[in-house]
């Protein structure tokens, strides 16, 4: 028998055999490339979930308060050198002598300023202007100590000088 060299022809390579192995391969890495594909991805996201995010200012510089200086403020005191019973500025009073009806606290010295308001019967003020004498009396800036808003020019003749007690 005589060896002779084995030819290579396209039966040789194209038998059936190697087609289906072929053909089972290629349909295998197909199917093997899918499912990585479809099961390698992340799960679709749940519905209803809503992603959070948290802002975080960026830090500023805090302006320092400063404390207003306080500037005094004089306190009228009483005049120490008035006689008893004379009005005069930094002198406490009472209003007496209305009846009831209050002695009317207005804008200007005279009949003719406009009323700020009444103040009744042996409420206190701090007289701090005057006097001005207009339309037949003496008038005089009242304030009231407890609400510097409170204020007035009204006629001595309703007036009565607080005594001091530090005498």
């Amino acid at each position: 028998m005589t060896d002779q060299p084995k030819k290579f022809t396209t039966k040789t390579i194209f038998n059936p055999i190697t087609l289906i192995t072929a053909l089972i391969l290629l349909i295998g890495l197909v199917l093997v490339g899918m499912v990585i594909l479809f099961l390698g991805r992340n799960p679709a996201p749940q519905t209803g979930t809503v992603p959070e995010m948290t802002k975080i200012a960026a830090p500023t510089l805090t302006p320092k308060v400063l404390e207003p200086t306080r500037t005094p403020t004089p306190t009228a005191t009483s005049i120490f050198f008035l006689p008893e019973g004379v009005i005069g500025v930094g002198i406490y009073v009472q209003v007496t002598g209305t009846g009831g009806s209050g002695l009317r606290m207005r804008g200007e010295p005279g009949l003719a300023g406009s009323i700020n308001f009444s103040a009744m019967d042996a409420e206190v003020f701090l007289v701090i202007d005057g006097p001005v004498t207009a339309d037949g009396y003496v008038w005089w800036h009242l304030e009231a100590p407890y609400d510097r808003n409170r204020n007035g020019w009204s006629a001595a003749d309703f007036l009565t000088p607080i005594k001091d007690d530090a005498d």
